[in-house]
């Protein structure tokens, strides 16, 4: 109960550091990048997607938290399977964020054409 706990409000509250407070240096490799490839990053909607991804996450684990203070106990492998799998497809739609990249390319040029 502890873990999933500990893991939901720090969850949370990275998420609201990024997505609110646009703490951008919490992104993975953002602060390594150059500044010419900084510039195509859209950064507000990056923070805006990390933020939810934070926050769905955290809940998801407090609401894990409840359910074993309740006395539902839940293993932890099906949760971190779960969790891995959820990362994972995460960092594949923050793709279309990185106008440095084929998919953010694409997806901007798409995305710009209908406005």
């Amino acid at each position: 109960m502890w873990t999933y706990l500990f893991m939901g409000i720090l969850l949370l509250v990275i998420g609201f550091a990024v997505h609110v407070l646009k703490w951008d240096m919490l992104i993975a490799g953002y602060n390594t990048t150059p500044k010419e490839k900084k510039k195509k990053v859209d950064t507000e909607g990056l923070s805006r997607f990390l933020g939810i991804y934070a926050y769905t996450s955290g809940g998801a684990f407090l609401l894990m938290a409840l359910l074993e203070f309740l006395g539902i106990s839940i293993p932890p492998t099906p949760v971190t399977i779960i969790f891995l799998i959820w990362t994972v497809i995460m960092l594949v739609i923050a793709q279309r964020y990185d106008g440095n990249t084929t998919r953010g390319k694409e997806y901007n040029e798409r995305h710009n054409k209908t406005r």
